[in-house]
């Protein structure tokens, strides 16, 4: 537990150093009221952060396997209490349940929002939030190559393991390493999506907010509106191009930047772009034959819905735009999510793959009993065990999903609305939600349980749901 403890502060000490950014800006625009608190929670936490750091260095050692599980455990379900204070401290109206949900919201990357209108909060809250998804998405790739792909969760390939191994005998070795994969290609990445849309004419602020939101795939913004009321063509654009290249393999992004060959047999990320393409051309045929909109305004909207469901971004140029898909179709969308080794949410393409490839080899068995067929989905072998990890992740799933429905079922959702709302929640994308016809529904309206229901559903589906349960089943600690 201590190990445990020691590796979490350095966690504490990445949102106090974003809080610390967070106050200086907030100041410089003068929140006389807001920058106090930002700053005060910074020094705290660095300062609690420091302190544990200090106290623990000489008493470090390797982790297990169950304690890394307890430990980004920790970071999706505790870490958002020190990251709500600020919140609680410049909205004291929003109270202790409201802050927690929107910072567990903004860490898993989520987006759904329990304070309200946007534009009536603080600069600094509505740039903490940003700051607080970006982390977040950095969390999300830190935190499957540091822990989910090395043992395998729900079937992950395991293509980390080897090199982490290797690096040395402490976790917190381990953790530098994990980190000088993903932190420089990951800021690189946000601050190109931010010059692109300074450039192109979004205000500075707004293009802050909505690059960390693309990178990670979330839908905090700036502004309430949708966004094709304050954004122009080109940002909309450079928006889906981001969220959906962040929905793809971040080591597919990262091989072929450097030009290596085997970027081309990633199979699951090509798939993703290809689905996003084809959904986005059908989609831009709907919108263009049922609104009358031009060429280019249908292909803008078509790609921006397609993108925002496939990412389980949310982002979409005008709203209620997913809202026109079978509402099936939409469910297994959004169920589904991105690729593995990226942002976004979901059970992951390669996992529905490996159930396709499954199930082709039982029906071929039934005319073929005695053929032999390898089990492949692109460069990717699958056996009996990895199978199991794989149904076994999607039965928590949909369980977890029909848990999130009864949450919102609670708080007076149609059942539909409520199904929707349980899928969105599993999967970590802010699906609009309407209680009645025109409206759209208050997150602070719902009763507090039901809110930390969701919080625990939110947290679970960026830790691919076993690992919580894991955690949970006590039998796994005795001894």
């Amino acid at each position: 537990m201590i190990a445990v403890v020691y590796i979490f502060s350095f966690f504490l000490a990445a949102l106090g150093a974003l809080l610390l950014i967070a106050g200086v800006l907030s100041g410089a625009a003068g929140e006389t009221e807001v920058a106090p608190a930002l700053f005060i929670s910074a020094a705290l936490w660095i300062f609690v952060a420091g302190a544990i750091n200090m106290a623990l260095r000489g008493r470090e050692r390797r982790l297990k396997p169950r304690q890394r599980f307890l430990l980004v455990s920790l970071v999706f379900l505790v870490l958002p209490v020190f990251a709500a204070v600020p919140i609680l401290i410049a909205v004291p109206d929003a109270g202790f349940v409201n802050a927690y949900f929107e910072a567990v919201s903004g860490l898993t990357t989520t987006g759904w929002s329990a304070l309200g209108d946007t534009e009536a909060l603080p600069l600094g809250i509505v740039l903490w939030r940003a700051q607080l998804q970006w982390l977040g998405g950095g969390i999300v790739l830190l935190v499957v190559i540091f822990v989910l792909a090395p043992a395998r969760v729900g079937g992950l390939p395991d293509s980390q393991a080897g090199p982490l191994d290797h690096v040395g005998a402490f976790e917190r070795q381990r953790l530098l390493f994990a980190l000088w994969r993903v932190v420089p290609l990951y800021v690189a990445f946000s601050s190109l999506c931010f010059v692109l849309l300074t450039v192109t004419g979004t205000a500075p602020f707004d293009a802050f907010v909505l690059a960390s939101a693309a990178v990670a795939t979330s839908a905090f913004t700036a502004q309430a509106g949708e966004l094709g009321s304050y954004v122009n063509d080109p940002g909309i654009w450079i928006i889906t191009v981001f969220s959906t290249v962040s929905a793809a393999s971040f080591l597919w992004l990262r091989r072929l930047l450097r030009a290596n060959r085997t970027a081309l047999q990633h199979r699951e990320s090509f798939y993703l772009l290809a689905i996003v393409i084809a959904l986005g051309l059908v989609m831009s045929l709907l919108i263009y034959s049922g609104t009358g909109s031009g060429i280019g305004a249908a292909l803008r909207d078509g790609f921006s819905t397609a993108a925002a469901v496939i990412t389980t971004s949310g982002l979409e140029a005008r709203a209620g735009g997913m809202l026109s898909l079978p509402y099936a179709l939409l469910l297994i969308l959004i169920l589904v999510g991105g690729a593995s080794f990226s942002t976004a949410g979901g059970i992951k393409m390669f996992r529905v793959g490996a159930m396709a490839v499954q199930s082709t080899r039982e029906l071929v068995r039934l005319v073929y009993p005695h053929a032999i067929r390898a089990a492949r989905f692109g460069t990717q072998a699958y056996n009996i065990q990895i199978m199991k990890a794989i149904w076994s992740l999607l039965f928590a799933a949909l369980v977890a999903a029909g848990l999130g429905a009864a949450a919102f079922g609670v708080a007076g959702l149609p059942l539909d609305q409520a199904l929707l709302g349980g899928f969105g929640a599993v999967s970590n994308m802010a699906v609009p939600l309407s209680p009645e016809p025109n409206t759209t529904l208050a997150f602070a309206a719902i009763p507090d349980g039901a809110k930390l229901v969701l919080c625990l559903i939110m947290a679970a589906g960026r830790v691919e749901l076993l690992i919580l349960l894991s955690v949970l089943f006590a039998p796994l600690w005795r001894g």
